[in-house]
């Protein structure tokens, strides 16, 4: 799905300003789909110049003007049409996975380095799901706390498949100097 169809989904919801759409993809969906500024910006211009987006100025005293956009019923039905395709196979880009895939060009230290590193990090982002799925779960429905859930049991499953590898891949013959 493109970043359009998402923004789409995320103004169906009601009207949101370009950071609002950015903190929306970061706290909800972000583990499994993510956009920067420099993503979005674009993408509302192309949304407003097909007639899927409306935009408001609002004026603000001290601060810049606030943009906030709206949803079309064109936009809703694009949006609708958009989510009733068929869903592609998942494409998996891992930094880590390739990082470790290519382990024999570091010798053992670096990939001990590499691996905990990894683990550190998948700890981590689990911990900040958990708080995040806390605090927000009031507010979900049955279908956000189902990708939620998905983010939770995914981000389990990688650290304890990780902890059950480490030893046989730190046990492999390694880059020499």
């Amino acid at each position: 799905m493109d970043v359009k169809t998402i923004i789409l989904g995320f103004l169906s919801y009601g009207e949101m300003s370009g950071y609002d759409i950015k903190q929306a993809f970061t706290n909800s969906i972000g583990f499994f789909y993510d956009a920067s500024f420099g993503a979005i910006y674009p993408a509302l211009r192309k949304l407003e110049e097909e007639g899927f987006v409306t935009k408001q100025e609002i004026i603000q005293s001290g601060k810049p003007n606030k943009i906030l956009y709206r949803i079309t019923e064109a936009g809703k039905q694009s949006f609708r049409q958009e989510i009733q395709t068929p869903i592609l196979p998942p494409v998996l880009r891992s930094d880590m996975l390739v990082k470790i895939f290519f382990g024999k060009s570091r010798t053992i230290d670096e990939q001990k380095d590499l691996l905990e590193g990894c683990l550190d990090t998948q700890r981590q982002l689990l911990q900040q799901s958990k708080a995040s799925y806390k605090k927000l779960e009031v507010n979900f429905d049955e279908y956000q706390r189902f990708c939620w859930e998905y983010t939770i049991h995914h981000l389990e499953s990688t650290i304890s498949f990780m902890e059950q590898k480490m030893t046989s891949l730190l046990k492999q013959p390694a880059y020499s100097v």
